[in-house]
């Protein structure tokens, strides 16, 4: 199935209070998957955590911090969400940290 159109536009202030109102609920699940005991938790919370992370950037914001902590995250999607061997505990940490600074920078933006 191909995408009918691009993966990034242009973004409204009104556009990026969604995305962050839709980014929260992804990093909340996370936090609370994680917390599970089971194996497979770490895996399941780190896709989480990194669809928290892309519900916010549709744009560069020439902030390099950030852009680095998106790339991290990023760099952990496919184990995240196709991955069949599970996801560290230290690397879902890591990723819901680095996707709890991108949504709260992104919000004290937007106010």
């Amino acid at each position: 199935m191909s995408r009918s159109g691009p993966r990034a536009g242009s973004c409204t202030p009104a556009d990026a209070r969604t995305r962050i109102r839709q980014a929260r609920p992804y990093l909340e699940a996370a936090e609370l998957v994680q917390a599970e005991d089971l194996s497979e938790a770490a895996t399941v919370a780190t896709g989480n955590a990194v669809l928290a992370a892309i519900a916010l950037l549709q744009e560069t914001t020439g902030d390099a911090g950030l852009a680095r902590g998106l790339r991290e995250v990023l760099d952990l999607k496919d184990a995240g969400h196709y991955g069949l061997s599970n996801v560290s505990q230290a690397d879902c940490t890591a990723a819901i940290r680095r996707a709890r600074t991108l949504v709260e920078a992104a919000a004290a933006r937007m106010t």
